[in-house]
């Protein structure tokens, strides 16, 4: 497998996630609606944090599918010009970027618990619905982010063997 191939695949891989993203948001924001017709507090109390969800998914859906293909054509321009230097680039990326990807992937679950903890102690509907959502958006970053590093790792393990 050359270089554009690796590349190629890992841009395959960002922008279903990018799409799988802009759906699941969407499909909160209609979720969200619904809730707020509800009387529930609880669920009433979700709003909030679904509502920063919603803006995270679509809004980095978003930026994914904008972004990353333009990054892959410059680096393949790069390539073309200079091999050495676009995998060199390339591996330094994506190293970088999986150091901020594995310390938030070991933040997550940390602020999940909390957010477990303190659902455990709130006595009013609102809060302990916030607590929950919030509980839910630690976990849907942990997935979104353990899909970007998985795949950076498989990167940087193919690059490596150029």
């Amino acid at each position: 497998m050359n270089f554009n191939q690796i590349l190629q695949i890992w841009l395959k891989g960002e922008l279903l996630q990018g799409k799988v993203m802009i759906i699941v948001g969407v499909l909160l924001l209609l979720a969200a609606i619904a809730i707020f017709r509800n009387q529930n507090e609880l669920l009433r109390g979700t709003l909030l944090p679904i509502g920063f969800l919603i803006t995270v998914l679509i809004g980095y859906g978003g930026y994914i599918l904008q972004s990353r293909p333009a990054h892959v054509a410059q680096s393949e321009a790069l390539y073309h010009s200079s091999p050495i230097q676009a995998v060199a680039r390339e591996i330094d990326k994506h190293t970088s970027d999986n150091q901020i990807g594995n310390t938030l992937l070991k933040i997550y679950p940390v602020l999940a618990i909390i957010a477990i903890v303190v659902l455990m102690w709130l006595p009013s509907g609102s809060y302990r619905g916030i607590a929950l959502g919030f509980t839910f958006v630690f976990l849907s970053a942990l997935i979104i982010d353990n899909g970007f590093v998985t795949r950076s790792n498989a990167v940087i393990q193919a690059i490596s063997k150029l």
